[in-house]
């Protein structure tokens, strides 16, 4: 019965569990939907939460969804639609017209509605990640644990250059880089480093990213590798890409794109890579500067070769160390490490190729193959080192670009090849069209050139206006022509080239530099179109006469250019009159030679170079058939006189060089007929643009300057330098009655030498003194001021160099004018004995706000560079770049008070003992490229305005010995000699002799 019992009740309850549950659902429907809105409120707030930093993300930083979150938001949207769904069903609540609740009805909305409230409040649970910004995005730019691989940099300058690098990238005025140099020099290792620091800061930059662009340019398949960095798609529509790739790089806040190995111009817009800034940066590394230059940077960054012991040291890293380089073979290893001049490439694989090596013969052999150029037997030098530079060569962007660069191997190795020398050999081999001027095909030269430069196939030269070539480079062009050009510069050599080496295919040959006598037999060459033979410049080295035999140039009648400066011949032979295709003859300090053969023949002779040929005693016949010839130089030497009316046979006359020949140009009753005839002749040539000359006296001067100007010859000119003497006495001018050297308007240069006079104005009148650009003074021995008297002077000079001025007290005695010396950029002052003071406060404060360059040297008595009587506490020279004293020894000043110096970058200061201050203040410090040269002694015991600059500087102090320093100051000795020359040249090219 009990038992019964309880079945009954455990029944009962199962009956009635459902039964309460099914009356709960339908009494509880309000309430369970109210609790259901509240919930789905919650849910859809968290939803628009979601979705706003989706959108954010997105929109802003290009950034992808997540299946996950997707998916999340998906079923949101499902449950939305349930709901509305629900809702349209609430009119079926009631029955009998409204007067009776459909209980049905609303049992089964009850349940739907707690259905949807479980799968609400499950939603909200998984999508509280996402709320916290949490999986909502696949990473944009996939991170990995490491950077790229690079190699160690070798040596202080590649660290150097690293640090310049990543200065201009944290400069937020700089947003494009252009970083360049030759192939192999090692710009793709330091921007690997560079990388990889970025990368591991991760502080500075959103994205730090790497593309390799190489030579092969493919404008979609680059979108695509930047794209798949940033975990961007693109589109296949070509106009869509850039902007699509534009749009997200925008969204990010800054970044770094580093494109390496770029060799043409690459339209950055064209790719989709923002140029606008924004914190962002765009570097490049590229083999040409002119990259550089058509991608419009902000910066360009020139990598260079190691210096000798950073070389060094990597050449023995690289062949074993120490212990492979015996005592034996080190002397031979150092000079192997010199001929790969720098290049890291080189170095590396050359030293690999002798590692562990440790047999001279070897080692002896590998110095001879690299400096003959031939060094397809290092192994690896002609697949890594010839292959890397010879792409570079390909690249040139014309056969005739690339036939100018293998013009310049027939220099010597190391050789500073002068660059108006260089171009006149191309246009008379006719590398440049002859079109228009001389200086119209000289500019054209200057392009090419400037392209071979730019893809460093050719540096710049030590020497002002000349350019020179890696030795790696010249052994490229070496063996790219060795079945056309016979190259043996700079070997020394005592004999010719035996006749059978004079093969038939060869077209240049040269031997400059050579000790070669006798040039012996009859070679057949009917190809060759330039021999040069020319020994040695500016300064000629005789080691003997040359000698060639009769028939020399017999086959050679395709030659267009002879080069025999400074050979010590004596006489030429007679075949040289029969090469009726030469274009240039240059004779240039053949100081032995006394006559010339015939020139009557040589129609086409464009170039005639007869300066300093001092022995030759008249020219042969034939000069007056030389119709065409352009450029004739006879200064320095010449001869008798110009027979009449020669200079008229020459309507293409451009050039006439005559100065310091056997001319001295006088008018009146002085003057003799030949002179009276050369001169008219001279305003008569129409074509004439650069001319040089010296005259007899001022009157001559005068005169030939009043006739030039009725006839226009001074307007034609575009350069010209005169000389002339004022008085031969030397004796201190004080005739104001004496006649006053006339300035030509267009002069911009002049020189005085060893003339006494008090002030400029005893020979000039000082308005004929405002267009000088340059002026320089030398050997007065009563000169005192260059202006007494508060006059204007020199308004638009930019250098001012005095020399041996020994009464010389400084730069103004009175007050300036206002327009004194406003634009004057360099100031050298050497040996003026008596000089204690040489600015003035005022000139300083009012007129020298353009100065850059400071150099003094030898003024035994100068105390003060910049004398002030007032009590002025600060001044500035905000362009001063370079200050170099030496031999001052009373100097205690160079300025009383505080010098505002933001531009300064190189000190030398040599022989100073009593300079114990430097007055510098700098706002702006720019480490990069300072250069301080002192004793260490005087280093460490000087005082500076601002102490924490010479802690800035010690990195860049070096000592220097005093050979050292005149070199770098270009002291040289004095010349002498009563001269004024007065011209129109480039300033800067002028005297470049201080």
């Amino acid at each position: 019965m009990e038992i019964a019992s309880g079945l009954l009740s455990s029944a009962c309850q199962l009956a009635c569990g459902p039964v309460c549950q099914q009356l709960n659902y339908i009494r509880k429907l309000r309430e369970n939907e109210e609790t259901m809105q509240s919930e789905w409120r919650t849910l859809s707030s968290q939803k628009n939460d979601i979705c706003t930093n989706m959108n954010t993300g997105q929109v802003q930083y290009g950034k992808t969804s997540t299946e996950a979150v997707k998916d999340w938001l998906k079923k949101v949207e499902e449950i939305e639609k349930r709901l509305n769904s629900l809702d349209s069903g609430g009119a079926h609540h009631m029955c009998c017209k409204g007067f009776c609740p459909n209980y049905y009805s609303r049992l089964k909305r009850s349940k739907k509605t707690m259905g949807i409230l479980c799968e609400v409040k499950d939603l909200q649970e998984k999508g509280k990640p996402f709320a916290e910004g949490k999986n909502l995005f696949i990473d944009s730019l996939p991170e990995t644990s490491s950077g790229l691989p690079a190699t160690t940099l070798h040596g202080t300058s590649a660290e150097r250059k690293k640090e310049e690098i990543l200065q201009c990238i944290m400069d937020p005025e700089v947003s494009k880089i252009g970083v360049y140099g030759m192939g192999g020099v090692g710009k793709t290792t330091i921007m690997r480093q560079i990388y990889n620091q970025l990368k591991e800061k991760k502080d500075d930059f959103d994205i730090v990213m790497w593309v390799t662009v190489s030579s092969v340019f493919e404008l979609a398949k680059l979108q695509g590798t930047i794209a798949e960095k940033l975990g961007c798609p693109l589109s296949s529509d070509e106009t869509s890409r850039a902007m699509e790739l534009s749009q997200a790089l925008r969204r990010r806040r800054n970044f770094v794109i580093i494109l390496d190995d770029i060799w043409d111009g690459v339209s950055l817009q064209t790719v989709g890579i923002p140029e606008d800034g924004n914190g962002s940066k765009i570097v490049w590394t590229t083999r040409s500067r002119a990259v550089c230059h058509s991608m419009e940077s902000d910066r360009e960054i020139e990598v260079k070769g190691l210096t000798r012991e950073e070389a060094w040291s990597l050449f023995k890293e690289k062949v074993g160390g120490e212990d492979i380089v015996s005592p034996e073979i080190k002397p031979i290893a150092e000079q192997v490490a010199r001929e790969c001049r720098g290049l890291p490439l080189a170095l590396i694989t050359v030293g690999r190729a002798l590692r562990k090596e440790n047999q001279l013969p070897v080692w002896r052999n590998a110095l001879q193959e690299l400096k003959t150029s031939n060094i397809d037997q290092i192994k690896d030098m002609g697949k890594y080192v010839f292959g890397s530079l010879k792409f570079s060569y390909d690249r040139l962007s014309s056969d005739t670009i690339r036939a100018c660069f293998l013009y310049c191997a027939l220099y010597p190795e190391d050789h500073q090849i002068l660059v108006d020398e260089l171009i006149e050999y191309w246009m008379a081999e006719g590398l440049i069209n002859e079109e228009g001027s001389i200086q119209t095909e000289k500019d054209k030269g200057h392009a090419y050139l400037k392209e071979l430069k730019d893809a460093c196939m050719i540096q710049r030269g030590w020497r002002d206006k000349s350019v020179s070539m890696h030795d790696l480079i010249r052994d490229l062009a070496i063996n790219i022509t060795k079945e056309q050009f016979m190259v043996k510069a700079g070997l020394g050599l005592k004999e010719s080239p035996k006749e059978e080496e004079w093969v038939e295919s060869l077209q240049r040959v040269s031997l400059m530099r050579n000790n070669i006598e006798a040039f012996k037999g009859q070679p057949n060459c009917p190809r060759l179109s330039t021999l040069l033979l020319r020994r040695w410049e500016p300064v000629p080295i005789f080691f003997g006469r040359a000698t060639f035999s009769d028939t020399f140039f017999k086959h050679m009648h395709n030659l267009r250019v002879l080069d025999l400066s400074g050979t010590g011949i004596e006489s030429l032979p007679g075949s040289l009159s029969d090469l009726m295709n030469l274009h240039a003859l240059i004779l240039t300090n053949c100081s032995k030679l006394t006559l010339l053969p015939s020139l009557a023949k040589l129609h086409k002779l464009r170039q005639l170079k007869l300066n300093g040929m001092h022995s030759l005693k008249e020219l042969h016949h034939g000069l007056e058939n030389l119709v065409k010839l352009r450029h004739l130089n006879i200064s320095h030497g010449g001869w008798g006189s110009f027979p009449s009316g020669v200079l008229l046979k020459m309507p293409c006359l451009e050039i006439l060089l005559m100065e310091s020949s056997r001319w001295r140009l006088s008018y009146g009753c002085n003057a003799n007929a030949e002179d009276s005839s050369t001169i008219g002749e001279i305003i008569r040539l129409k074509k004439l643009t650069n001319f040089s000359a010296e005259f007899a006296d001022v009157l001559a001067f005068n005169s030939f300057i009043n006739k030039a100007r009725e006839s226009e010859l001074l307007r034609n000119l575009d350069y010209f330098l005169f000389a002339l003497s004022y008085k031969n006495e030397g004796h201190i001018v004080e005739n104001e009655n004496m006649e006053k050297v006339t300035l030509p308007a267009t002069a911009n240069i002049m020189e005085i030498r060893d003339y006494n006079f008090i002030q400029l104005s005893d020979i000039f009148h000082w308005d004929d003194l405002r267009q000088l650009i340059y002026c320089k003074l030398e050997g007065s021995k009563e000169m005192k001021w260059i202006g007494k008297n508060g006059e204007i002077v020199f308004p638009s000079l930019e250098t001012l160099r005095l020399k041996y001025l020994h009464s010389f007290e400084g730069l103004c005695k009175e007050k300036p004018h206002e327009e004194t010396l406003k634009n004057l950029r360099k100031l050298h002052i050497y040996c003026c004995l008596k000089l204690k003071y040489l600015i003035p406060n005022d000139l300083l404060v009012n007129n020298l706000q353009n100065l850059e360059e400071i150099l003094i040297g030898h003024c035994h008595e100068m105390e003060d560079i910049i004398s002030c009587k007032t009590s002025a506490t600060m001044a500035s020279l905000p362009k001063l770049k370079k200050l170099i004293l030496w031999k001052l020894p009373a100097l205690t000043s160079i300025y009383q008070g505080k010098l505002v110096c933001d531009s300064l970058c190189t000190i030398n200061i040599q022989d100073c003992p009593k300079l114990k201050n430097l007055p510098f203040l700098m706002n702006n410090v720019l480490l990069v490229g300072m250069s301080i040269v002192v004793s260490e002694e005087w280093w460490k015991a000087v005082k500076w305005a601002d102490p924490q600059l010479k802690e800035l500087f010690q990195p860049s102090f070096e000592i220097i010995d005093e050979l050292t320093c005149l070199m770098i100051h270009g002291v040289g000795s004095r010349r002498v000699g009563h001269t004024i020359r007065i011209g129109k040249l480039d300033p800067h090219e002028f005297d470049l002799e201080y």
